[in-house]
């Protein structure tokens, strides 16, 4: 069947090109079987021929099995779910002139090789695996993005920033406040549990964890947000939340369906928002934003009999 596929295809292109092509044997997507997309091979000496054509030596030419680095790099892939930057690509004279000569380009295109020092895989340097598993061409200790702004200009990727709602004059700046809020609520009368009652509401634009996550995508396993802790809480839990916003002056706000959430925990304003008379205000601008960060046990006692 696959023969008589291959013969129509023949007459219908009318390219013998075609058919040549097509008959031709796929090169394997890598030379040990046991190798897949999950198998990190870097800085691994048993997996050289993966890139190579042999295993090189010291002094050495590299003898690189493919002709460029995105498909070198196969395991990545270059979709833009998948990439961190684009390559292959030309650049413009002005954008050549930005990049550092210790970032290498390739026929004046940025290639994997540019920001990542291929060559640090081969060092025995038990430290480089440790502190630099993606063996990048600068000090990965200052950060990915010292990297990124070694190229790009750091003034023009500085993200907007929703926690900076006050300015200068210590007047709250409402478009900080439409990030989260439909808009803007009356700090002085609207409270969370008031949003489904008259005009001191306070309305979300969505999703609280959505909102929170937008910036936030990067929480340890063990944080609650990544356990149980999404959840309608206990009537034990309940009745300990009433007692801890009673005595330790703090609110515990759940969200519309009466879950927990981020704000639960922690409060999204900068001191100074919410006045502070009131019991909204506790935690505002501290570490972690948590609206009780003192004391034996800190934010899990408010819901915890630890």
């Amino acid at each position: 069947m696959q023969t008589i596929f291959f013969i129509l295809l023949f007459f219908l292109t009318g390219n013998t090109a075609v058919l040549a092509e097509s008959l031709q044997p796929k090169e394997p997507l890598f030379i040990n079987p046991n190798v897949t997309t999950e198998t990190n091979i870097h800085f691994d000496s048993n997996y050289c021929t993966e890139c190579h054509l042999q295993k090189p030596s010291k002094g050495d030419s590299v003898q690189l099995r493919f002709d460029n680095y995105t498909t070198a790099c196969r395991c990545h892939g270059y979709t833009p779910d998948t990439y961190t930057h684009p390559v292959d690509i030309v650049l413009s004279a002005e954008k050549k002139a930005t990049i550092p000569a210790e970032f290498p380009l390739t026929n004046d295109k940025i290639t994997c090789d540019t920001c990542h020092n291929m060559a640090l895989q081969c060092e025995p340097k038990y430290e480089l695996r440790l502190h630099n598993k993606a063996f990048l061409r600068t000090n990965s200790s200052l950060g990915r993005t010292f990297l990124c702004f070694q190229c790009h200009e750091e003034e023009q990727y500085k993200m907007f920033d929703p926690h900076k709602q006050l300015d200068a004059s210590g007047a709250i700046n409402e478009e900080s406040c439409l990030y989260c809020h439909a808009s803007k609520p009356d700090e002085q009368q609207a409270t969370f549990n008031s949003q489904n009652n008259g005009e001191d509401s306070i309305h979300l634009v969505g999703n609280l964890e959505i909102l929170c996550l937008r910036c936030h995508n990067d929480k340890a396993g063990n944080h609650p947000l990544n356990r149980n802790h999404l959840v309608k809480p206990s009537e034990k839990i309940i009745s300990r939340m009433h007692w801890s916003e009673r005595n330790l002056w703090i609110v515990l706000p759940l969200n519309n369906e009466g879950k927990i959430t981020c704000i639960t925990c922690h409060n999204p304003h900068e001191h100074g928002v919410i006045p502070t008379d009131k019991a909204a205000s506790a935690g505002a601008s501290e570490k972690g934003r948590l609206r009780k960060a003192w004391g034996g046990g800190s934010i899990c006692v408010v819901c915890h009999n630890i």
